[in-house]
């Protein structure tokens, strides 16, 4: 028998090599790492996920935050517009936890003012307690032919150096040159002094009325939600609420005065100097605002709540401490 060349025998050596499979070794390596590799990539998407819930969850509370802040920075900045402050009687006020702001509208033009009319020729001063046409019921004169004072407006009287508000319940063309109105008889709206008591006088020659317009901004515990009005209850004078941003579990109002004091609401009535109506420079809101709901994955399972701080000095009320 001939002997095979020696170059057929690594031909074929060759070949088997090039047929063999992966070792035992071999494959337990490649599955190792494989596991491992899917492992860390499940991991990232869990981790990314669950990064992607907690941050909806935050957007959301920040998003319900920015749209309070932006709504009273908006509507506080009105305070005192074409009205001025006194001690007793601010425009821009809180009072536990209700902040409200008062203004003179601009429709396109500054609301008119209306010069009071006794309508009876004589020249007795002042008018016995009440109005004139009856106990809440005063009389006006038109401005060119004209008046907008209507129900439901919240109008501020003005007696001299006093204050009143009134909300109107009826308005009443009393033909010729003449309108009256008629108010509710309550003593407070706003905090503020309202209607006509007994000890309130009304003078002929220096009493007129024009329209206001008010925003009240406060907490509904039981909705945990911040809560705002343009309008007034016609029975009792309590601002008609209309729901603002919901989510809110606490919420803290103050005033801040010149001097760098700060207090709970403005009263020019008390010895303390330091409170005064006409010294109130910014508003202080503090609210803690939670996401709507909980999740597992998120804080641990816990409520994603923040507290925000908004500071709002209207311009306006600068202008009058700087007044000449």
């Amino acid at each position: 028998m001939m002997p095979m060349p020696t170059h057929s025998l690594q031909h074929q050596s060759g070949a088997r090599r090039a047929r063999r499979g992966f070792t035992i070794v071999e494959l337990l390596i490649s599955l190792t790492m494989s596991l491992v590799i899917l492992s860390a990539a499940t991991a990232f998407a869990v981790t990314s996920w669950e990064g992607r819930r907690g941050w909806t969850l935050r957007e959301g509370v920040d998003r319900s935050a920015r749209f309070i802040g932006m709504a009273i920075s908006r509507d506080a900045s009105e305070a005192g517009i074409e009205i001025e402050s006194t001690p007793v009687f601010g425009t821009l006020g809180t009072f536990g936890d209700t902040v409200s702001i008062l203004s003179v509208p601009y429709d396109p033009l500054v609301a008119p003012t209306y010069r009071f009319d006794a309508m009876d020729g004589d020249t007795i001063n002042p008018l016995p307690p009440g109005g004139n046409c009856g106990a809440t019921c005063l009389s006006f004169l038109k401005e060119d032919g004209e008046f907008d004072l209507q129900a439901g407006d919240l109008a501020r009287l003005q007696i001299g150096g006093e204050r009143r508000l009134l909300l109107i319940t009826a308005a009443n063309d009393l033909g010729g040159d003449n309108f009256s109105i008629e108010f509710l008889p309550v003593d407070f709206i706003l905090s503020r002094p309202a209607g006509l008591d007994d000890s309130t006088r009304i003078d002929r020659f220096g009493t007129a009325i024009q329209k206001l317009k008010a925003v009240a901004y406060w907490y509904d515990p039981s909705k945990k939600a911040v809560m705002r009005s343009e309008r007034f209850s016609p029975t009792s004078g309590a601002p008609i609420g209309e729901l603002l941003a919901d989510g809110v579990h606490e919420w803290e109002a103050s005033l801040l005065f010149t001097g760098e004091f700060e207090h709970r609401y403005y009263d020019g009535a008390d010895e303390d100097s330091t409170n005064d109506g006409h010294q109130v420079m910014a508003v202080k809101v503090r609210a803690k605002v939670m996401a709507p709901r909980v999740d597992a994955a998120v804080n641990n399972g816990n409520p994603v709540y923040r507290w925000y701080e908004w500071r709002v000095a209207p311009r306006n009320l600068l202008y009058e401490k700087n007044r000449l």
